[in-house]
């Protein structure tokens, strides 16, 4: 029965394109061009930008939250600037981004940011404002000590790409989750959600290195009417109607001058309004938190890479570990993205492996965009990307060990 009503569709459907070719050939070739040429304008912007790379190194007695790192993205979602339809097809302007990445290599521990020249201000600032004992410095790509491609006959890697388990609205488990209030008000107990994966990059070998790489680029409210439509859907409301592309509103506009009002479709029945049980109330609590803070389309990729003498597949599933903390079986979590993983099974394993491998080493070294984000607002970014605190005693974590202050007013010169 569904098959038959599935092939009488797909017959209408042809049918429709065979007698009236000439109304959506001409359409679909014109956005064809347009896409093409934004496509060029884009490729050529891109080699045009300019980047520099900053490690961040930060006091030796941290005795702040991930709170403090929040306010860091908060204050660099400012660099969000609308771009017009024009500035996106004939000069193939793109969002700015940011790339923070949490590197271990040998049993040191070290944090980056890889931003536009442009924005280069605007970060120390946001940091200092934070934590004003810290030290940015522009340092070389660490990637430049690797060969140009991976893996090699010295070298090999285990990696992949991460992505949501379930849809952006849920909220994965954040850092006020980690802390425990003791009997005195001010006296908080807090587990640093990054102590393993520093603990596990401070156990590393020579040679042996765990790179773990964050592409962030503020969203919009797009995001926020998503997750709206999630509640209404745990509550069994109407959805309510989304908005069409450009390209969508021209072929429909077709169809409906040809097949006339309706069209074909079915209007949805609206539900009855569900009766909330404890989990969806849970649910819908934590969504509508999340949502009231400030939003990034995310992107994480993590690599290891060690010397094949030295190779400890143990270590991934460290990696793996650390952000499976993260995850809650009623909310969201992290797992791995299966197109990303460079992992095959079946024919030719090895060469489809091999290449796998060498495109995310490649994607990695060139902060490629991923290939499918997804949206951490500020306070789950914090979780996953701060500064340690004191309490993580990772022995090759570097932190600034003398405090630096500014010359005194009116220092005479020669």
């Amino acid at each position: 029965m569904v098959f038959s009503l599935t092939l009488d569709i797909l017959k209408a459907a042809f049918s429709l394109l065979a007698y009236f070719w000439w109304l959506y050939l001409p359409i679909l070739l014109l956005l064809a061009v347009i896409g093409v040429f934004e496509f060029h304008n884009q490729l050529r912007y891109f080699q045009g930008l300019k980047w520099v790379l900053l490690e961040m190194k930060f006091p030796k007695d941290l005795h702040r939250s991930p709170k403090a790192f929040e306010q860091v993205f908060a204050g660099l979602h400012a660099i969000t600037i609308p771009i017009k339809w024009w500035e996106k097809i004939f000069v193939g302007k793109i969002p700015d981004w940011f790339s923070f990445e949490l590197v271990g290599v040998s049993g040191e521990s070290h944090f980056y940011v890889r931003t536009l020249e442009q924005f280069k201000n605007l970060v120390e600032a946001q940091v200092y404002a934070q934590y004003p004992e810290a030290e940015i410095v522009v340092a070389s790509d660490y990637m430049d000590e690797l060969p140009t491609y991976l893996p090699d006959h010295k070298y090999d890697l285990w990696g992949s790409e991460l992505i949501l388990e379930k849809e952006d609205a849920y909220p994965i488990r954040t850092y006020p989750e980690f802390e425990e209030k003791a009997v005195a008000k001010e006296d908080i107990r807090r587990i640093d959600p990054l102590a393993s994966i520093v603990e596990l990059m401070s156990m590393l070998e020579y040679g042996e290195r765990i790179f773990v790489q964050f592409i962030v680029r503020p969203s919009g409210d797009e995001w926020v009417k998503k997750a709206e439509a999630v509640i209404d859907k745990i509550m069994g409301k109407k959805p309510k109607a989304s908005k069409e592309s450009l390209a969508s509103k021209i072929v429909f506009g077709i169809d409906r001058a040809i097949t006339g009002p309706g069209g074909g479709t079915e209007t949805p029945k609206e539900e009855r309004r569900a009766d909330l049980s404890p989990g969806k109330q849970e649910a819908l609590k934590a969504i509508e938190k999340s949502i009231a803070k400030i939003g990034y389309y995310t992107g994480i990729r993590f690599m290891y890479i060690a010397p094949r003498e030295s190779y400890h597949r143990a270590h991934v599933a460290g990696i793996l570990g650390t952000f499976k903390q993260f995850s809650t079986h009623n909310l969201n979590g992290f797992k791995m993205n299966k197109p990303t993983r460079t992992m095959t099974k079946g024919l030719f394993k090895k060469s489809r492996e091999y290449r796998k491998k060498m495109f995310l080493f490649r994607n990695y070294a060139t902060r490629k965009k991923p290939l499918k984000e997804f949206v951490l607002n500020i306070e789950e970014l914090a979780t996953i990307y701060h500064f340690p605190d004191v309490g993580v005693r990772a022995p090759l974590l570097p932190r600034v060990e003398a405090k630096k202050g500014e010359p005194p007013v009116g220092l005479p010169t020669i």
